[in-house]
């Protein structure tokens, strides 16, 4: 198996397995906060921070209106979203800073933007969430960079990851994690089917794999994919769950992480000694990729779709001046990415005025 780098580690092959702490967007917009989570990977031991960077008006149509939080609350997804937005001048202090700890620094880009603002600080790997793994226009611009590309695959089918893969691919880079990934927030154990692990060995033997896990147990599935196969391990953390933001409520914290790693590096130890030992059932579940039940409402909510920016008049032009590649929110789906480029290549015009807002469907345009 090949290796890529990631954060300045070795990934894959003998390499020992990564470990993420996914602060996200915990640092709620706080600079202070974003460095105690840094504080709270290092003490833990994971192997690398992990932020995420976007823009409120980059990542949703303005008319998405509101989202269920995994608290139980209903919010105005974009007002939301800008409270927990990575300011592009903390990166260098944030890479600096973790430099200075020695733990390693990733951030996931959800646009094209982000991707070149990371590019600009030297960054060897980018990740994509599971929402960018049918964003084709993104997934060429970052796989052109020529750095590693880990992308997530919860409500995903197989279908979307070989497409995916073949996309990064046909840019000429072959340095690629796949995470298997259940979108939901929190998943619950049964969910898991961490089996797909062996499903995604099968069918993509060249791609590094691993597992992002939502789950609040800190220990049963992350060490269940170590012993399938995981390479990489990525899990949400908080130095705090009552924090007002909405994904503290589901991440472990401080402790649970710290108690993760150590699990982690006992099932690598065990792996080693060829100490396997039972594994749940229930965890392992199926090898069958599928959007689940619980993953219904994120697809249809937080892929993305082509959506106009503005009013669009019957016969004009659709191009990069009037619609967007977004999150549709509340709003009904529109085309996939994937044809984005063929719509702007032929000078397709809107057969029908699109609201501004609207995502943009066939039948606007044929």
């Amino acid at each position: 198996m090949n290796s890529v780098q990631i954060a300045g580690k070795k990934v894959g092959g003998n390499n020992p397995v990564l470990i993420i702490a996914e602060a996200g967007i915990n640092h709620d917009g706080k600079y202070d906060q974003a460095l105690q989570l840094i504080d709270a990977a290092v003490q833990a031991g994971a192997d690398v921070v992990k932020f995420q960077l976007f823009k409120a008006e980059k990542m949703y149509s303005k008319t998405a209106g509101m989202y269920n939080t995994a608290k139980g609350e209903k919010l105005e997804i974009t007002e939301a979203l800008k409270k927990t937005e990575l300011p592009e001048e903390w990166i260098p202090s944030l890479m600096e800073y973790c430099e200075k700890r020695g733990i390693g620094f990733l951030c996931t880009v959800c646009d094209e933007n982000g991707a070149d603002v990371l590019e600009g600080y030297n960054v060897d790997a980018y990740k994509l969430a599971s929402y960018g793994i049918t964003h084709v226009p993104l997934l060429k611009h970052v796989a052109a960079k020529g750095k590693t590309v880990v992308f997530s695959t919860g409500a995903a089918e197989l279908t979307d990851m070989e497409r995916a893969v073949k996309t990064i691919e046909g840019q000429g880079n072959n340095q690629i994690v796949m995470m298997h990934c259940v979108a939901k927030y929190p998943a619950p154990l049964s969910a898991c089917n961490i089996n797909v692990l062996d499903t995604m060995k099968l069918a993509f033997p060249e791609v590094i794999v691993g597992y992002s896990d939502h789950t609040e147990d800190p220990v049963k599935a992350p060490v269940t994919a170590v012993y399938k196969g995981a390479k990489v391990i990525e899990k949400h953390f908080t130095i705090d769950k009552s924090l007002p933001g909405p994904d503290h409520i589901f991440a472990v914290n401080p402790a649970e992480l710290a108690e993760m790693v150590c699990a982690i590096r006992e099932a690598e130890r065990n792996m080693l000694l060829d100490k396997i030992p039972h594994l749940d059932p229930e965890i392992l579940g199926t090898t069958k990729k599928v959007i689940l039940p619980i993953e219904q409402y994120l697809r249809k909510y937080a892929f993305r779709c082509i959506v106009a920016t503005k009013d669009i008049p019957a016969g004009e032009i659709i191009s990069k001046d009037n619609t967007a590649i977004l999150r549709p929110g509340e709003n009904k789906r529109g085309i996939e990415p994937e044809f984005y480029e063929m719509i702007l290549e032929y000078g397709i015009k809107a057969k029908q005025k699109i609201d501004g807002g609207n995502s943009v469907r066939w039948s606007d345009i044929l």
